[in-house]
C-alpha cells in the first residue's frame, strides 16, 4: 500500500495523481454549487480557495487524490481520493468523489469506482474498501448499492459539514471476498453505459 501512485486508466477516464497543475480544471467544473450538497464544504468560490484545496488534500498523510481525467477530450471532470489509508489493517476509504455536471449519471462514476476498488484489491491487496455518505444523499446510497457494496450501519452526527449541520453518516463496504462478484458486476455495469452512456 505504500507504493508511489500511478496513473489508473480506463477506456472512458484516467485518473491522475492529483497536482497543483490540476487546479484550473478543477475551478472550471467545481463552481457549481448544488454538485457540493453534500460535501463537507461548498463549490469553489476563485482559483486561490481551489489551490488551496488541493495544497490540504495533498497535505494529508493517510490520503491519495486523484484528477478524473476524459480520455476523448483530455478534460479534467472531477476529483476522488483515497480516505482513511490504514496499511497496517489493508484498509482504506474512497471518498470526497465529484463529477462535472455534463458527466453526471453517466459511465464515469462507475469506472472511477471499478478503477479504484481494482487498484485497491488487485494491487494494494486491501482487506476492506469502505464509503460513506451523508443519511440525506438517497442519489449515492443508491449508487453504492448498485455497485454492490454492502450497507454497514449509521454513526449518528458523525461529521460537522456546511452550515455547522451534524450529518448522520451512513457506512458501506466491499471485502476482499467480495470483490470477485463485485468486479463482474461492475464490468456488467459498464457494459451496459458503452451501449448507453447515461446508463452508467
Amino acid at each position: 500500500m505504500d507504493e508511489p501512485p500511478a496513473p489508473l486508466r480506463g477506456s472512458l477516464v484516467r485518473l491522475e495523481p492529483l497536482s497543483r497543475e490540476h487546479a484550473q480544471g478543477l475551478f472550471a467544473r467545481g463552481r457549481h454549487e448544488p454538485d457540493w450538497l453534500y460535501m463537507p464544504r461548498s463549490c469553489f468560490v476563485d482559483l486561490a480557495d481551489t489551490r488551496q484545496w488541493v495544497d490540504e488534500a495533498l497535505a494529508a498523510a493517510d490520503q491519495q487524490p486523484w484528477a478524473i481525467i476524459e480520455n476523448a477530450k483530455h478534460r479534467l471532470v472531477g476529483s476522488t481520493r483515497y480516505l482513511h489509508m490504514r496499511p497496517q489493517h489493508r484498509g482504506l476509504e474512497i471518498g470526497w468523489t465529484w463529477l462535472g455536471q455534463e458527466w453526471q449519471r453517466t459511465g464515469v462514476n462507475t469506472e472511477v469506482k471499478f478503477l479504484l476498488l481494482r487498484h485497491a484489491f488487485e494491487r494494494l491487496h486491501c482487506l476492506r474498501v469502505e464509503f460513506k455518505a451523508d443519511a440525506r444523499n438517497q442519489r449515492s446510497q443508491k449508487a453504492l448499492e448498485r455497485i454492490g457494496a454492502t450497507r454497514e450501519g449509521v454513526l449518528r452526527k458523525h461529521m460537522i459539514v456546511q452550515d455547522d449541520y451534524a450529518r448522520d453518516s451512513v457506512y458501506f463496504s466491499v471485502i476482499d471476498s467480495e470483490w470477485p462478484q463485485v468486479k463482474q458486476r461492475l464490468l456488467r455495469l459498464l457494459q451496459t453505459s458503452a451501449v448507453d452512456p447515461h446508463a452508467g
